[in-house]
């Protein structure tokens, strides 16, 4: 089990024990502005809080945040990758990409995945539990403690399917954009879903400008079964409904990632088979290049067939990029997060 702190039993528990403890119910909202405001992480340097109540709420919660298992920079770009320990003893990982005059935090909604795409290391690991929305809250606080940065930006695209835990999913959202908490622009926040339709609806009728991202990959029902075994219940032409109803009703343009992959979806009868899916809609084309792992029988597309793929989606009229690679150094590209299963492959 990890050890007692504030984030692992949750800011709810927090106010029943300020409740219980027999502290005033404003000590809550001063805690809470010092650590989403001031990034304090200590009690002890909580200076507007009586040396009492600093004790009592040391006594009660040991630390703020759990003690993070492993953190690990990317020598080359910087990017960085937390090993987390829950409460329950499961592990997930979260990652900072570091830009110019950026800062990403890539956050995981489950530990492991049960959409089990066929080219992802985190869909090998199987799926163990949603988090909560306190557990995602956690990963960026924790970022934030490690990166000594406030995020401009956040993406749901770490482990697990985030509109598989949709309510946990909004309300860490919800916290993420709340004034008394990180206060960010909702257009800062990106959703990747491997195509759960509820979720594409639930999202469209929700209020702000959060992005969505549809990890697609390849545009035929029988390759993508394969791919995105996760196409059998909700296929092309489903998805394809409900990505155009979600631009109609948001004036919002979706994002298409696909993983290129040799002489899998990467040839010229695959761009045409997008090329035909995108007719209509207000999308463009993100290419993730495939990131390799161990145990991987895929290997990334060659350059010359990316950069034929990329040219016949521009003749069509897409707008289409390329997402470079961040963090390979460490395991902490995309697809690449496992949680546990990184340890185990370690040893």
């Amino acid at each position: 089990m990890a050890e007692n702190s504030l984030f692992l039993s949750g800011i709810e528990e927090l106010k029943n024990k300020i409740t219980e403890l027999g502290m005033p119910a404003f000590r809550c909202n001063q805690i809470r502005d010092w650590i989403f405001k001031k990034f304090v992480f200590s009690f002890d340097e909580m200076t507007n809080l009586s040396v009492s109540d600093r004790q009592k709420l040391k006594e009660a919660f040991p630390k703020i945040l759990p003690p993070v298992e492993k953190y690990e920079i990317d020598s080359e770009d910087k990017t960085g990758k937390a090993l987390i320990k829950l409460a329950d003893g499961e592990l997930v990982e979260a990652v900072a990409i570091p830009g110019e005059d950026s800062m990403t935090f890539c956050l995981s909604t489950q530990v492991g995945c049960a959409v089990k795409c066929a080219f992802c290391r985190t869909g090998k690991q199987g799926f163990k539990r949603n988090l909560s929305a306190e557990e995602m809250i956690l990963q960026v606080m924790i970022l934030v403690k490690k990166t000594g940065q406030k995020p401009t930006n956040i993406v749901f695209m770490g482990m697990g399917e985030p509109f598989a835990n949709r309510k946990a999913l909004f309300e860490a959202i919800d916290i993420l954009t709340d004034k008394t908490g990180l206060g960010l622009a909702t257009r800062r926040i990106t959703i990747s879903t491997s195509g759960i339709i509820e979720g594409i609806r639930e999202l469209s009728d929700r209020p702000g400008e959060v992005n969505l991202a549809v990890s697609l990959h390849v545009a035929d029902n029988h390759a993508r079964n394969i791919l995105v075994p996760m196409n059998k219940r909700y296929p092309l032409e489903k998805l394809k409904e409900a990505i155009n109803d979600y631009c109609v009703k948001t004036s919002r343009r979706v994002t298409l990632e696909v993983t290129l992959l040799k002489n899998v979806n990467d040839q010229y009868n695959d761009a045409m088979n997008l090329v035909n899916f995108c007719e209509g809609l207000l999308v463009h084309v993100n290419i993730v290049r495939f990131n390799k792992f161990k145990g991987s029988e895929y290997e990334q597309s060659p350059e010359k067939n990316e950069k034929e793929f990329r040219k016949i989606l521009k003749k069509a009229g897409i707008p289409v990029t390329v997402r470079k690679s961040r963090g390979q150094e460490i395991m902490a590209a995309c697809g690449q997060l496992a949680g546990k299963a990184y340890e185990q492959e370690k040893k």
